[in-house]
């Protein structure tokens, strides 16, 4: 646990201290799940170092059977988007939580707030407005997967990062 807490603290000094000059290799954003379905290309964004983050683009993030923590290998995408949206101040995201099956309506709508909530946390550690995201939770409400063995469930466990047109 130390040594998670010793790694995220890095990173996140890292991740600041790199905030004006931050930059990303190209092959390293699709390779964590970026999904490409977006806004639009980078190009509507300029040509400045930071739009070469490959953002906007939607992301998903998943979690553990009724937990809300965030993986320590998605701190890094997340830590991208933070990038992204520090240098577009005017960029809009949604942060939509969801969950499997399993559990109540109301546990479950609950739940992905938690989870929405752990993904802003991240977002506003780094130094992004609150005022750039926007929370919604659908619970069980809004399944990926219509399965009912766990790989179903597991896909249904996250949250969707979500760009907004302004």
């Amino acid at each position: 646990m130390k040594i998670f807490k010793i790694a995220f603290l890095v990173l996140g000094i890292i991740s600041l201290s790199a905030c004006s000059t931050f930059k990303l290799k190209d092959n390293v954003a699709v390779e964590d799940g970026t999904q490409t379905s977006g806004l639009g290309t980078s190009a509507e964004f300029g040509n400045t170092e930071a739009d070469k983050l490959k953002a906007p683009h939607d992301q998903t993030y998943h979690f553990d059977f009724d937990k809300y923590d965030v993986y320590a290998s998605d701190i890094p995408s997340v830590n991208a988007q933070a990038g992204y949206l520090a240098t577009h101040p005017q960029a809009r995201i949604r942060l939509e939580g969801h969950a499997d099956e399993r559990g109540s309506r109301e546990y479950n709508v609950a739940l992905g707030w938690r989870r929405a909530k752990a993904v802003a946390a991240i977002l506003e550690q780094q130094g992004i407005s609150t005022d750039q995201i926007a929370m919604v939770s659908y619970g069980k409400e809004k399944p990926v997967a219509l399965g009912h063995d766990e790989n179903a469930y597991a896909q249904n466990r996250r949250v969707e990062l979500v760009y907004e047109k302004t």
